[in-house]
């Protein structure tokens, strides 16, 4: 396990990211936080299904508070992922990551 401050993890994030070591997060001297890279961690289908459901509520419970429905958010994917495509499409309609 490594250990850094807030400043350090933030600065370096896509480093620590990289390593896929487990990062203990300080603030203040005071631990604030653990990095556990999604990949690497070693625990049961069952707590990783919880942690997925906790993120899932904290989600919906943000979006509830903003006013934002689920059609809204759908809405909004969809969009995203059709400019997306049109992105990657370069003239005549020609696919620019096949040229790549």
């Amino acid at each position: 396990m490594e250990f850094a401050s807030v400043r350090e993890f933030k600065t370096h994030a896509s480093e620590f990211i990289r390593k896929k070591e487990a990062v203990l997060v300080f603030r203040s001297g005071k631990p604030a936080g653990v990095f556990v890279p999604w990949e690497d961690l070693n625990i049961e289908d069952d707590v990783r299904r919880a942690a997925l459901k906790a993120l899932a509520a904290k989600i919906a419970k943000e979006r509830e508070e903003k006013g934002i429905t689920e059609e809204e958010v759908l809405e909004d994917f969809a969009t995203f992922r059709k400019d997306r495509r049109g992105r990657e499409r370069g003239a005549f309609g020609v696919d620019r990551r096949e040229s790549k």
